[in-house]
């Protein structure tokens, strides 16, 4: 009867450390810059970085983020600025509202577009 109750409890405790160590890995995932970009930025960029009319009708100083590549040139930290301390007077901060690490994601999905 006791060595059942070895087995039992080591059969307890691998379960319980295999769940502990499989669950690290997936909240450590980097964020999705495209989902995130789809969330947060789609609205007024565009899916695919290109405002739409009705956008530039209400902001005409909307850039596009996918029209030149200019944005594939533009080094990371000022994508991630832009982001942390809001544009001129339409683009809002999104500190508070997104991670360091969700902007990086965000900023990094845009030099794709």
């Amino acid at each position: 009867m006791h060595l059942r109750s070895g087995k039992w409890e080591a059969l307890v405790v691998a379960t319980i450390l295999g769940l502990t160590l499989g669950a690290a890995p997936a909240s450590a995932q980097e964020p999705s810059g495209a989902a995130l970009y789809k969330q947060h930025c789609k609205a007024c960029h565009g899916g695919k970085g290109v405002p739409s009319q009705q956008m530039l009708t209400f902001y005409p100083a909307l850039k596009a983020l996918a029209d030149t590549g200019a944005f594939a040139k533009l080094p990371t930290d000022s994508v991630i600025a832009a982001m942390r301390h809001g544009k001129g007077t339409t683009m809002n901060t999104f500190t508070g509202v997104l991670t360091p690490e969700q902007m990086t994601a965000i900023a990094t999905f845009i030099k794709t577009l």
